[in-house]
C-alpha cells in the first residue's frame, strides 16, 4: 500500500500517539489533525501535537518560551527518577543536558565543539569509507534469492558509519542494534516505571563501551571524528567524560536506527516506483532529489519535545506553562499547503530541501550532511548493481516500528535482478 493510499485512510475514535499501533501508521491520524485539530491535546500523554508545518517549524525555532529541557528524552523525569538516578552515578555516568535536550547559552557551548568534529571536511572526509561500505554490504548479499533488506543493508549501514566515526575495531553490528533499539525505547512517554528499569542496564552498558572509547582517543589521538571531539576545546576547555557520553550517546541515537529507517524506506519506495530507479541511476541532481524527497515523507526521527516555559498560546490554542509540545515533523513534512501532492514522489519539486526531517534552527541536527551522504552512496550503488526491485512476501513483506520518536520499516523482504 503507498502513503497516499495509507494516509486516506480514515482514522477513527480519538487518537493517541501512546497507542503502538498509531506509532506504527501515523500517516491517518497526521491526515485527520491537520484538518480538524492542528494543535491537539493528546488524551493519555496530556502533550500538545503539532501537525501544521508552519506551528511545527515555529515551535522548532522558539528557543525563548519552548525549552528544550523537557525531562522526556536523556534527562527523563519519572516516578523513578531518584532511583534511576543513583544506578547511572554508580555504574555508568548521569546523563545531561548537552544538546538536543539544551538550551541556549549553555548550548551554543556544546553545538560550537561538536561542530568541529562534524565540519564539512570531517564529514567530506568519511566519503570514501562510506561507499566501501556500502560496497562490501552489498557484496555479502548481491547474489541471494531474498534478502531483508533492512537487516542485511540499511540497519548495518549506519552503524558500520558509526564505529568508522569511533575508529573502532569492534564491529558487533547485533549489539549495537539492541543498544540503539533499547535507548530509543527509553523515549516513550508513557514507558512504564518496571520498563524504565529494565532498560538503565543497557543504557550504562553503552555508557561504558563509548567512555572505554573516549580513554582510547585521549591517550592516543587519531584521525577519527571521535579524536577530534575529544580532543577540541572551547574557551580553554575540553569536555569531560560526563558531557562526552551525553553527547555521544545522543550521535549514536541520531545516526542509526533513523538513517535505517530512511534507508528502508527509500528501498520501499522504489519497489513501488520503478521508474525512480532509471532517473536516478544516471544523473546525481535526480539522486540529490530523491534522497529530499525520501527523508521528507519517511521523516524518521518523526517527533521532538519542548516544554512551555510560560502560559502561551499556539494556532489559538492555549498552552499552559509546563506543558509538553510534540513537534511532529512527520506530520508537517506532509502538509499540504506547503508540498502539493504530498504523498507524491516528485523529483523536481522546487521546495523539497525545506523538510523539517533534521529540525530547524540552532537544533539542526549535527549529522543531517552525514545522513544525507549515506543515503547519496547507497542508492547510487543500489541503482547502479541492481535494478527490478520486487516485495517478496505482499503486504507481509513490511514491519513497522512502534518507537515513539521514530517511524520506519524494520524489516523488508526483498528480491532483485543484478545488472550487468
Amino acid at each position: 500500500m503507498t502513503l497516499k493510499e495509507i494516509a486516506s485512510k480514515p482514522e477513527a475514535g480519538p487518537i493517541t500517539f501512546t497507542d503502538p499501533e498509531t506509532r506504527r501508521c501515523p500517516f491517518p491520524a497526521y491526515h485527520r489533525l491537520r484538518e480538524e485539530a492542528p494543535v491537539y491535546k493528546d488524551p493519555v500523554s496530556g502533550n500538545y501535537v503539532l501537525t501544521r508545518y508552519r506551528d511545527v517549524r515555529q515551535a522548532a525555532m522558539n528557543t525563548k518560551t519552548l525549552s528544550c529541557k523537557t525531562g522526556v528524552i536523556q534527562t527523563r523525569k519519572s516516578s523513578i527518577s531518584e532511583l534511576v538516578d543513583k544506578m547511572f552515578e554508580e555504574q555508568g555516568y548521569l546523563p545531561m543536558d548537552t544538546l538536543v535536550t539544551n538550551d541556549p547559552p549553555s548550548h551554543r557551548t556544546y553545538r560550537a565543539l561538536v561542530d568541529k568534529a562534524f565540519s564539512r571536511d570531517k564529514v567530506l572526509g568519511l566519503e570514501p569509507q562510506i561507499a566501501k561500505a556500502v560496497e562490501d554490504l552489498i557484496d555479502g548479499f548481491i547474489d541471494k534469492d531474498e534478502i531483508d533488506f533492512f537487516d542485511a543493508f540499511a540497519m548495518r549501514l549506519p552503524l558500520t558509519i558509526f564505529t568508522e566515526i569511533l575508529g573502532v575495531t569492534d564491529r558487533d553490528i547485533d549489539k549495537f542494534k539492541r543498544w540503539n533499539d533499547q535507548s530509543l525505547e527509553t523515549s516513550n512517554p508513557a514507558l512504564s516505571p518496571e520498563r524504565e528499569l529494565e532498560l538503565v542496564p543497557a543504557v550504562i552498558a553503552l555508557q561504558q563501551y563509548l567512555a572505554k572509547n573516549v580513554e582510547r582517543v585521549r591517550a592516543e589521538p587519531d584521525d577519527s571524528l571521535l579524536s577530534t571531539l575529544v580532543h577540541a576545546e572551547i574557551d580553554g576547555r575540553s569536555l569531560d567524560m560526563r558531557e562526552l557520553i551525553s553527547i555521544l550517546w545522543l550521535l549514536f541515537l541520531g545516526g542509526g536506527e533513523t538513517t535505517a529507517n530512511a534507508l528502508a524506506g527509500g528501498m520501499k519506495i522504489l519497489i513501488e516506483n520503478p521508474h525512480l530507479a532509471d532517473e536516478i541511476r544516471d544523473d546525481d541532481g535526480k539522486l540529490d532529489a530523491f534522497v529530499e524527497e525520501v527523508l521528507r515523507t519517511q521523516t524518521p526521527a518523526t517527533v521532538m519535545f519542548r516544554r512551555a516555559t510560560t502560559d502561551m498560546e499556539i494556532g489559538g490554542v492555549p498552552i499552559p506553562e509546563g506543558s509538553i509540545v510534540e513537534t511532529r515533523f512527520g506530520a508537517a513534512n506532509l502538509d499540504p499547503d506547503v508540498f502539493p501532492d504530498p504523498e507524491a514522489i516528485d523529483l523536481d519539486r522546487p521546495n523539497s530541501r525545506t523538510h523539517l526531517t533534521f529540525g530547524a534552527g540552532i537544533h539542526m541536527c549535527i549529522g543531517n550532511q552525514l545522513a544525507r551522504g549515506e543515503l547519496r552512496a547507497a542508492f547510487r550503488q543500489i541503482v547502479t548493481r541492481m535494478e527490478n526491485f520486487r516485495a517478496t512476501r505482499g503486504e507481509d513483506s513490511y514491519a513497522y516500528t512502534t518507537t515513539y520518536v521514530a517511524y520506519g520499516l524494520t524489516q523488508l523482504w526483498m528480491a532483485f535482478d543484478r545488472r550487468g
